[in-house]
């Protein structure tokens, strides 16, 4: 599975250089990040090693090392978000400005039945959000796919690209299965991006 993520990665042109700021690489998060969950209950219950539910039961996550990846399970039953939060705020001012996007490798497992959306997160409550329903129900389910989102659409709508503590946040209150392999800032891939704002 692996192997099959650098060839989506290779293929789409997003290979690994220095100057991609990774996040989140074979369903694991990078050093200085951390993976949670949260609903009503609880915002940001860590997601492990083990299977973890949100504390009011909305979204399970699990965490695959042998084949790299993390796997959503949304119930529907109420909002719940999975993010990758920073240790500290980062400054992304630089990546704007190389016309970068948000890069994900990802696999539709159950399609949404309601919205959901996709943040960066500049200090709560600074935000910045975009709705990927359409997106995710037009992706071929089971499937590997590079996904990609302007960071300047994000900045144009309210991202303070000078303090992102929450690089990625995907939120629902209907069900969706999704699995995340790889998550990545990429300088160059905003003009080509799936989702660009100019």
């Amino acid at each position: 599975m692996k192997a099959l993520v650098s060839a989506v990665l290779t293929l789409a042109g997003a290979v690994a250089v220095a100057d991609d700021l990774v996040v989140l690489q074979d369903g694991a998060p990078a050093a200085g990040y951390v993976g949670l969950i949260g609903d009503k209950a609880r915002w940001d219950t860590p997601v492990g090693a083990a299977p973890v539910t949100s504390d009011s039961g909305y979204l399970s996550m699990t965490v695959d090392n042998n084949e790299g990846l993390v796997q959503g399970a949304w119930n529907g039953k109420g909002e719940a978000q999975y993010f990758l939060a920073a240790s500290e705020p980062q400054d992304l001012s630089g990546m704007l400005d190389q016309d970068a996007a948000l890069v994900l490798v990802a696999r539709v497992d159950e399609p949404p039945n309601k919205a959901v959306v996709l943040k960066m997160g500049c200090v709560y409550p600074c935000e910045s959000s975009t709705d990927i329903t359409r997106l995710l129900e037009a992706l071929p389910g089971q499937q590997w796919i590079r996904v990609s989102f302007d960071l300047r659409c994000f900045a144009d709508n309210g991202l303070d690209v000078t303090n992102v503590d929450v690089p990625l946040l995907v939120s629902t209150r209907g069900a969706l299965g999704l699995s995340i392999a790889d998550v990545r800032l990429v300088p160059g891939a905003g003009k080509d991006a799936i989702i660009r704002c100019r």
